[in-house]
């Protein structure tokens, strides 16, 4: 039920994030404010990376894989399964991107490629620990 709700907070908090305005106002005075935009250019998602990215560009870009890092492992520990684990977070990662669109944010597809960095250190992490649980039970069989 814990890993439920954490699960729901934590989309949450990515959903937030998303459709914020800025996430400066939010961390600085704690303002939350949404604008629509009911018609967005879906071509803004086909845009490059900045030809010359800041820290806090690179900085931002390791806060999105690391928050579908964590959203990959919770839905692991929900669902005990890697693939719909993967699948589902780099669907989430997909969405958030095309919703940013439609809240005058830059959605963008190299955004995705960087959460998918994240998802996918999650499933390596998770692999390895899988086996590696695997072969201590084995381990733990023979030792009987």
């Amino acid at each position: 039920m814990y890993k439920f709700i954490f699960l729901i907070v934590w989309c949450s908090v990515i959903f937030i994030s998303t459709c914020s305005a800025s996430l400066e106002n939010i961390f600085e005075d704690g303002i939350i404010e949404f604008n629509w935009t009911a018609r967005p250019s879906y071509t803004d998602l086909f845009k490059p990376l900045p030809s010359s990215p800041s820290l806090a560009f690179w900085l931002r870009k390791v806060g999105h894989a690391f928050v579908f890092l964590i959203l990959t492992v919770v839905l692991f520990l929900l669902k005990g399964n890697l693939t719909f684990s993967g699948l589902s977070a780099f669907s989430f990662a997909v969405s958030t991107e095309i919703l940013q669109l439609f809240f005058a944010r830059d959605g963008r597809l190299f955004d995705v490629a960087f959460d998918s960095f994240g998802i996918v250190l999650a499933l390596l992490l998770l692999a390895v620990m899988l086996r590696l649980k695997k072969r201590a039970e084995t381990v733990y069989c023979l030792d009987e």
